[in-house]
């Protein structure tokens, strides 16, 4: 087993062709939008880490939905065969897709995807992965950094999948000119 975190982060380069995010983008402009909280479980309260800068989402369907689905689940399927674990062979599903706008000044604070609260229903537990599109790369700022100071590049269609657990703390720097469009599931 590699002990190198690093290791476990995968990035997969041109997971969606530009043409395909370019259609995805333009059937979010129809979307309702609100900025992003971070649900805090122990004080069951929802708060935004980043104040006034925090990120909008929708978790609006958009037509290119079902085709986004279809396509992560090979892609989940090949992450977890390329480790060979006997112990970690299966998963159970992931999240409907959650869509992350980020205009000017607009970040996401550091955190880890120890997300529970999506996970309390019929569902029950924490998600294993994070699964992160990046739809365009026509904007400035918004770098996706891990471990503290690490800075991930994601072009345009670049899939991005890691343990969602407390050793892969990511944030999102603040976009400082455009807007920076993503998608995130989580695999439970």
């Amino acid at each position: 087993m590699n002990l190198d975190l690093n290791f476990y982060v995968k990035q997969i380069p041109n997971f969606l062709d530009k043409k395909t995010c370019n259609e995805i983008i333009k059937q979010l402009q129809s979307c309702k939008w609100e900025d992003h909280e971070f649900y805090n479980s122990i004080q069951r309260v929802k708060r935004k880490l980043s104040g006034e800068q925090e990120l909008e989402v929708t978790g609006e369907l958009i037509p290119s939905y079902d085709f986004i689905m279809k396509s992560l689940w090979d892609q989940i399927k090949n992450y977890i065969d390329s480790f060979n674990f006997n112990w970690f062979t299966s998963w159970n599903g992931y999240t409907n897709l959650r869509f992350n706008r980020y205009k000017k000044n607009r970040k996401m604070a550091e955190h880890c995807d120890h997300i529970q609260s999506m996970f309390d229903g019929e569902r029950k537990g924490i998600p294993i992965l994070s699964v992160l599109c990046i739809l365009n790369d026509n904007y400035s700022g918004g770098d996706f950094i891990m471990f503290k100071d690490k800075v991930i590049k994601l072009k345009q269609g670049d899939l991005l999948i890691f343990p969602s657990n407390f050793l892969f703390p990511h944030k999102v720097e603040p976009v400082t000119k455009g807007t920076r469009y993503s998608f995130i599931s989580w695999v439970w």
